[in-house]
């Protein structure tokens, strides 16, 4: 496996969105310093308010350290009351050489 690859989407309560984003700042600048990190993007879409977390990471040990840090607990901590639902995909994968 060369690498995890997490979807992470979020539906935001109505009128909550930029609530997240805002949130969200201090999570994705933490995120990228992290040792086995290799991107970390909020995603929003050109219609309708959910948000996705799009990530890589070199291994699933490097996603739970993420998930158990500081910074990852308090933007869930943090956003709550602003998630309607969240919907999370890990996927492992292999680069394909065309």
């Amino acid at each position: 496996m060369d690498f995890i690859l997490v979807l992470a989407k979020i539906e935001p309560k109505e009128g909550c969105q930029d609530s997240i984003i805002e949130v969200a700042d201090d999570l994705i600048f933490e995120t990228l310093q992290e040792e086995g990190n290799i991107d970390y993007q909020l995603l929003k879409p050109l219609e309708g308010d959910s948000l996705t977390f799009v990530e890589k990471w070199e291994s699933l040990d490097a996603l739970k350290r993420h998930m158990a840090s500081p910074h990852f607990l308090n933007f869930n901590e943090e956003t709550e009351e602003f998630v309607e639902n969240m919907t999370i995909q890990v996927i492992g994968a292999d680069k394909i050489s065309l």
